[in-house]
């Protein structure tokens, strides 16, 4: 082995300790405020069509300023609603619950049941403290959880600008630094974005649909609170399993405790046609048309991507393993198997060629 070569493996070999170096110093970096930054590259992904529609008419800055802008009201809005009526709500919901007919004879029944004494009150009379204890801490919990979250906004405004600015510039400066071939790349970026949009479709705007129609079936047995009720089997309704039996299933038992059995097999009637055809047939329809996502691959994104990468792994969760899937399918067709364009290559090497540099056989003896 040269000496060049030699050096150059060093050289090599320094450069990629030195960039796995500083890989992980920028992962500690930017750590603490993922979630920021996975929210703002959703975002941008949903706004992208706008910003081009706005970019054409008065530019590409003016265009991400103005949609910017737009994200922060709506999202300010939606915080003010939050924070104004869901503690009143949540409190009167418990309250209810505690005050119902057939209260205690639910808790009588349970106790019977699994054999102990059941402090059913009690814990629903404790239950609004401790989930401000569970979201806030104390003062100095509190304090720190509202600059983390102040400065994680600023981050995402800040990212979400430039990303809908120059998005399409940092998307080729990606693709010309892949050491793949231009296909392989665009199918890579093609199932990316067939993806991302699949989940964002079969979770975000479905779980609004099944949420809304559900509260539908609420409202007309006369459940009180529907719009609490509907929000959060919206919220709900991104979770695989759970879903919105979580509500609709205590609604039942509550209606049937009040003596209203027809209501509760109306509502019992009503969730498992009406609001399963959306869930089933519906979120199957868009998601595996629009990216061939196996349920069981969406189910293990989007429980492993709430422990990887918190709530914003409902999203991202699936979109990772679906990316992986491609991965491995990619790498069976081009290295695995091959498209036969190495061994062709080898073979023309080994070819003889006439004088003219054309493929030929055995140079023809003159007698």
């Amino acid at each position: 082995m040269s000496r060049a070569s030699v050096e150059r493996r060093v050289q090599v070999g320094f450069f990629v300790v030195l960039l796995a170096v500083f890989a992980y110093l920028t992962w500690l970096i930017v750590r603490p405020f993922a979630t920021y930054l996975l929210a703002a590259v959703l975002l941008a992904f949903l706004l992208r069509p706008a910003q081009r529609r706005l970019a054409s008419r008065v530019g590409p800055r003016v265009s991400a300023l103005a949609l910017v802008a737009v994200a922060v009201a709506a999202t300010g809005a939606t915080m003010a609603t939050v924070v104004l009526l869901v503690p009143t709500t949540v409190s009167e919901v418990v309250e209810a619950v505690r005050t119902m007919p057939g209260a205690a004879e639910i808790e009588r029944r349970v106790e019977a049941f699994i054999g102990t004494e059941v402090p059913i009150e009690p814990v629903l009379a404790d239950l609004p403290r401790r989930l401000a204890e569970l979201l806030v801490g104390d003062v100095t919990g509190l304090l720190e959880t509202t600059t983390d979250f102040f400065l994680g906004l600023v981050l995402l405004l800040f990212v979400l600008y430039h990303l809908l600015q120059e998005g399409d510039a940092l998307v080729d400066w990606v693709r010309a630094r892949m050491p793949l071939d231009e296909d392989t790349t665009a199918a890579l970026v093609s199932d990316a974005h067939d993806t991302t949009w699949a989940v964002l479709k079969g979770h975000v705007f479905i779980a609004v649909a099944q949420g809304l129609i559900a509260g539908a079936g609420l409202f007309v047995v006369g459940i009180p609170y529907v719009p609490f009720w509907t929000l959060a089997m919206m919220l709900l309704s991104l979770l695989p399993v759970i879903g919105v039996t979580a509500v609709l299933v205590p609604a039942a038992v509550y209606l049937v405790t009040a003596d209203r059995i027809l209501a509760a097999l109306f509502l019992f009637g009503y969730s498992m046609t009406v609001v399963a055809l959306v869930d089933d047939y519906l979120r199957a329809y868009v998601v595996d048309r629009e990216s061939s996502l196996h349920s069981a691959t969406i189910l293990v994104g989007v429980l492993g991507g709430v422990y990887a990468f918190g709530f914003m792994g409902l999203f991202f969760g699936p979109v990772v393993v679906g990316l992986f899937r491609t991965l491995v399918r990619l790498f069976d067709e081009n290295v695995v198997h091959g498209d036969g364009d190495g061994d062709g290559a080898e073979a023309e090497r080994e070819t003889p060629r006439n004088g003219d540099g054309e493929p030929g056989g055995e140079p023809s003896r003159q007698g």
